[in-house]
């Protein structure tokens, strides 16, 4: 059935209200105990301040706060009022709001119809952020080390590329591990989906378990790890048994690397990862360019210097390759497209840089744990919020106007209109909400288009997206 914008914009609307409503939200502000009896300050309130209102909730004045929350609903508390209400069970409140809009799936329906649909069910990017916090909160949030981080809060997230939608996500301290939350998250794959990891999640053993639970991954290879291929002349001992030492040749990836040519790919066929148990892969080289390796020399000088990452001679000599390793047929992405749809990942890079520019997410001044805490989920509910709308707008833009949208430039106009979104909410008013979404929607498709760069391929054309665009020379696209 062909549904109208407004139609297909109406159905969101509802979604949104069915969670979002003054009702619903003081039904569980009332279930995890954050209002106990009859109070002026109610938790549509708290949602107001921590979502709608205020980016600044945890490096903002309580007496600023409490102005701001006396204009926009008539509520007049003190600012010590207002600090003991940020408390463990405000928090509560709102990470339980936070994970039933999780759970609502707001995005299942607005996946981009890309050249790789039918291979992939999801394209899975996992990645973190990481922001200092004031020293005095190290107790519950240690952070990472390395100039003099002593407390730092990170946040994991991994989310489906196709539909925006988010897959898993974790709020804990700056020291918390990659790797072992990339390892949790496989309990969630499903047959179909393609894993994009930065190297700090990597693992031979996650790779082997996506590969055996029938999902994809493209990873670079952390060159610590051996490539192999079988030996064609083994030795045998006089009984005919194998020499296991014998059964595999290491490659040199340093010979290898001598003889290819800038922005050249090669593949080399029938190899092996690991040195005990061998993972059978697809091995692709990418000769990087001159400035892509001077780029990435001053990045590790950097890391070497400020964060105390010390490189191998061995990992600073390859530095001007990139080794991915895949088990995807090479039918279905060839060795010339494993290089660009690694690059993906990137796009979590600018989800990371819009919660930082547009959302504050590492603004914190010296706060008590509760109002930070506040202040982190009622920010992921306003995140999740604006990336829903984005994506549900995206999808509908580009299968009736055939146009890419810029998620950077469509975060910061969705987000001009929370207060309009939040007036429709309080009133209850579905089909003011759909109004404004279709006023969001026309403004996005005049001015939130993505720009095409010389040379540059945006997420729509390494997806095979078919699509009309423009060439501009503007850097924000």
């Amino acid at each position: 059935m062909n549904l109208s914008t407004q139609e297909e914009l109406h159905l969101f609307s509802q979604v949104l209200q069915k969670y979002l409503s003054p009702t619903e939200v003081e039904q569980l502000a009332r279930a995890t105990e954050f209002v106990k009896r009859t109070s002026k300050y109610r938790g549509q309130d708290l949602v107001t301040l921590c979502v709608w209102l205020s980016h600044n909730l945890a490096s903002t004045s309580l007496t600023q706060l409490c102005s701001e929350l006396e204009v926009t609903t008539g509520i007049s508390i003190s600012a010590e009022g207002l600090n003991q209400r940020l408390n463990e069970n405000a928090v509560t409140f709102l990470q339980e709001l936070f994970a039933r809009l999780l759970k609502a799936e707001l995005d299942t329906a607005s996946a981009i119809p890309s050249a790789y649909r039918d291979h992939f069910l999801r394209i899975r990017i996992l990645d973190s952020t990481t922001f200092q916090v004031p020293d005095s909160l190290a107790e519950h949030y240690p952070g990472a080390g390395g100039c003099s981080h002593t407390a730092g809060v990170k946040i994991q997230l991994e989310y489906d590329l196709h539909s925006g939608q988010f897959l898993n996500l974790d709020v804990g301290a700056g020291k918390k591990n990659d790797k072992t939350f990339g390892t949790s998250c496989l309990s969630t794959l499903r047959t179909g989906d393609l894993c994009i990891r930065d190297l700090g999640y990597f693992s031979l053993e996650d790779l082997d378990q996506m590969d055996q639970r029938g999902a994809f991954y493209i990873s670079r290879l952390k060159l610590n790890n051996r490539i192999y291929q079988k030996n064609p002349e083994p030795a045998y001992f006089q009984d005919g048994t194998l020499k296991k030492q014998t059964e595999y040749l290491p490659l040199d990836l340093e010979e290898i690397m001598n003889r290819m040519q800038p922005e050249e790919t090669v593949e080399i066929q029938d190899t092996y990862i690991g040195r005990d148990k061998k993972l059978p892969a697809r091995v692709i080289l990418y000769r990087l360019t001159e400035t892509q390796v001077q780029k990435r020399r001053k990045d590790q000088a950097y890391k070497e210097k400020k964060k105390g990452v010390k490189y191998s001679e061995k990992s600073k000599r390859l530095t001007g390759i990139n080794v991915y390793i895949t088990n995807i047929a090479w039918e279905i992405v060839p060795k010339e497209c494993v290089h660009d749809l690694y690059s993906l990942r990137w796009q979590i890079e600018i989800v990371f840089k819009t919660w930082k520019s547009f959302f504050q997410m590492d603004r914190c001044k010296g706060v008590k744990k509760e109002r930070l805490e506040c202040h982190l989920y009622g920010q992921l509910i306003a995140i999740l919020l604006c990336s829903s709308t984005l994506f549900r707008m995206r999808e509908i833009l580009l299968r009736k106007k055939q146009q890419e949208l810029s998620e950077y430039k469509a975060f910061y106009m969705i987000q001009t209109y929370f207060p309009l979104f939040h007036q429709a909410i309080q009133q209850e008013n579905t089909q003011a909400y759909t109004q404004i979404l279709l006023r969001l929607f026309h403004l996005l498709g005049k001015n939130g288009r993505k720009s095409h760069r010389y040379k540059k391929k945006t997420v729509f054309d390494i997806l095979g997206v078919v699509y009309g665009y423009t060439i501009s020379t503007s850097k924000v696209a």
